[in-house]
């Protein structure tokens, strides 16, 4: 994490935990399932989706 604030941009130190949340919310849930090792994709979704769902209004 060191390396990572020093050689990029980023200003917030971070876990393992919010890498695991990332590449679960990058991919699409089945995907992420089972890179990450879930039962079914109600835990994936409930736990590790962090992005916000972009919508298109209808208007």
């Amino acid at each position: 994490m060191n390396k990572a604030l020093k050689e990029t941009k980023l200003t917030e130190r971070f876990t393992e935990h919010d890498l695991r949340a990332k590449v679960a919310s990058d991919l699409e849930v089945g995907h992420a399932r089972q890179l990450l090792g879930h039962a079914n994709e109600e835990i994936t979704e409930r736990i590790y989706r962090r992005k916000t769902v972009m919508v298109k209004p209808l208007k």
